[in-house]
């Protein structure tokens, strides 16, 4: 229960910041699910949450983050 609990709130954290970086939820939303990350030997996001690399992926997302805006 814990573990789910955390996964939700993994990917509402990561999909907030996507949500950020690609403009729309529904932008956010298809990336989550679908897009591949080559720096993650092509994993999707929804894969890095589910195995437990969310803070990876926030670590990942905020340096692009960061690049976009500054």
């Amino acid at each position: 229960m814990v573990d789910t609990r955390l996964k939700e709130k993994n990917t509402i954290e990561v999909l907030e910041t996507a949500v950020r970086l690609c403009g729309s939820a529904l932008l956010a939303q298809i990336w989550f699910h679908e897009e591949p990350i080559d720096v993650f030997a092509y994993k999707t996001a929804e894969y890095l949450v589910a195995s437990d690399r969310a803070a990876e992926l926030m670590l990942y997302l905020q340096s692009l983050e960061a690049g976009a805006t500054g």
